[in-house]
């Protein structure tokens, strides 16, 4: 029984600092970078998009992110999420991460 303690102290702080780099999800800021070095993705829905634009940004729903990635998405740059809240931003964070291992940063509108 103790070396069943000793191997899970040893082991869970490379399991948890691996969730905590996957969960990792940045606020975008001026400082940031400039929005050339972005590719902007607008997840919210398409009414929520089509009443407030977000400049230079590609409209993807949270509900279509997946297979949009899949077929017609490709980008090499870094990546910033327009979102109306943090929790969509996270899970498209997730779906993206599957795909490709970019920095992700998010902007609530």
């Amino acid at each position: 029984m103790l070396l069943f303690y000793i191997i899970t102290a040893v082991f869970l702080p490379f399991f948890a600092y691996d969730a905590y780099r996957k969960a990792n999800l940045k606020p975008f800021h001026k400082s940031s970078g400039s929005m050339d070095e972005f590719c902007v993705i607008d997840i919210r829905d398409y009414i929520s998009a089509a009443k407030c634009p977000y400049p230079g940004a590609e409209n993807i729903p949270l509900s279509y992110l997946s297979r949009s990635l899949k077929d017609r998405f490709d980008c090499k740059k870094q990546v910033l999420l327009v979102t109306d809240d943090k929790r969509g931003a996270k899970l498209a964070a997730k779906i993206i991460r599957k795909h490709r291992r970019r920095s992700i940063y998010y902007v609530q509108s």
